[in-house]
């Protein structure tokens, strides 16, 4: 299993992303692709603030990701987990954004998460492989 960060799943749907090409082959590579639901909130987020893809065609993009990557949301236990093990992981900040990612990655046993911020996870995660596309 493969847990998909918000970075490949923008670039992935975003054809005029720099790294399409990557991004929607890691999606379409990976072995059993799957995300959270934040991540489509921040997916959404991305392309209506950042790249500023018109509401309507934000949605159909995000919405479209459930065709190919599993979702599933995260749980208050997963919110605790991150929140409590922040200090040890060396999280501060909006690192606990990332660190809920790594949470329940683990917790869905991933053996690899795919990023385009490598460093947001080597820590939070040290336990599962981290790959950049």
């Amino acid at each position: 299993m493969t847990f998909l960060d918000t970075g490949i799943l923008v670039g992935a749907v975003l054809e005029s992303h720099p790294e399409h090409q990557a991004c929607l082959a890691a999606v379409e590579e990976s072995p059993r692709p799957f995300t959270n639901a934040r991540a489509l909130a921040e997916t959404f987020s991305a392309l209506t603030g950042f790249y500023m893809v018109p509401t309507d065609a934000a949605t159909e993009l995000t919405l479209s990701l459930r065709d190919s990557v599993a979702v599933e949301a995260l749980t208050l236990a997963d919110y605790e987990t991150a929140i409590r093990e922040a200090r040890s992981r060396g999280i501060m900040g909006g690192g606990i954004y990332d660190s809920l990612h790594a949470t329940f990655a683990s917790r869905k046993k991933a053996l690899q998460i795919v990023t385009r911020n490598p460093s947001h996870f080597e820590h939070a995660a040290p336990e599962i492989e981290i790959l950049t596309p």
